[in-house]
């Protein structure tokens, strides 16, 4: 979309020096598998904290240090070789559609909680573009701009926690252009890093994702139905199959995903944009 190399190269070394410094301070590890939510049913984070209140560096300890290690390492991993960069002007949220009616289309309302790892506060975000998408996203169209609008604080949708709520309005709803969602539980990633937005130059048709009328059975639906339609959907699940070799063929390409060989998609004929 024309984002330069170099903004993901700052993502990715910020994340890499973050890692480096987890082991280097024990309020680091602590906030660390806090947020990793490592072994936190048994209270280990906390276990970590009280240690080092009573003067025992849990460094020291060889199978302590290794649990640490070990998590640190997972991440490493991650950054490495999936390219799983935390984003921190960004987040990961479940999508709804705003049952009100207040947002028109091509617009959006992100509310999430404060945290010391998101840079940014959902109030603060009023107005502004954002890029909005859903993974794994295949077609250079799964990925699309909105505007993010705050409601007044006397409106339904300021009750909302910690979501993303898309407009009913419109041609096409949004969720549908970023890989055929259908805000069944679906999670989207948005990002309203600046330099990022303000660099997304080309915005590409979402792909066209024919809906897929439900099976009328003729009947009741039992707890037998249920069971066969899941053990049919975890036989017949490729998505993460497909969306690795579709990777691997796009990177075989001078244009990547803008390749018509890469995607078994159609163009759509309407946009958001």
């Amino acid at each position: 979309m024309g984002v330069s190399n170099d903004w993901f190269y700052r993502q990715q070394n910020r994340a890499l020096h973050r890692l480096q410094l987890i082991t280097a301070h024990i309020a680091n590890t602590v906030g660390f598998l806090q947020r990793q939510k490592i072994a936190d049913s048994i209270g280990f984070p906390q276990m970590i904290r009280r240690l080092d209140e009573i003067g025992i560096d849990y460094r020291n300890d060889r199978f302590l240090c290794s649990v640490v290690e070990a998590t640190v390492l997972s991440e490493l991993r991650l950054l490495k070789h999936k390219a799983r960069i935390p984003i921190d002007e960004g987040v990961t949220l479940f999508g709804i559609m705003d049952e009100t009616g207040y947002l028109e289309e091509g617009e959006v309302y992100i509310t999430f909680d404060n945290a010391d790892f998101i840079s940014g506060h959902a109030s603060d975000l009023d107005n502004l573009k954002v890029i909005v998408t859903r993974s794994p996203a295949l077609h250079p169209g799964d990925i699309q701009l909105a505007t993010n609008i705050i409601p007044p604080g006397f409106h339904p949708l300021r009750a909302l926690k910690n979501c993303i709520a898309f407009s009913q309005k419109g041609k096409r709803d949004l969720p549908s252009c970023l890989s055929g969602g259908d805000l069944d539980g679906d999670i989207f990633g948005i990002i309203w890093d600046q330099s990022a937005v303000h660099q997304c130059k080309h915005i590409f048709q979402p792909a066209d994702y024919p809906r897929v009328e439900p099976l009328n059975i003729g009947r009741t639906v039992d707890r037998e139905d249920m069971t066969d339609f899941f053990v049919q959907f975890m036989a017949t699940d490729q998505l993460g199959l497909i969306a690795v070799k579709h990777m691997i063929l796009a990177d075989q390409k001078d244009v990547g995903t803008q390749d018509k060989g890469t995607s078994p998609f159609r163009e759509s004929s309407s946009s958001n944009f």
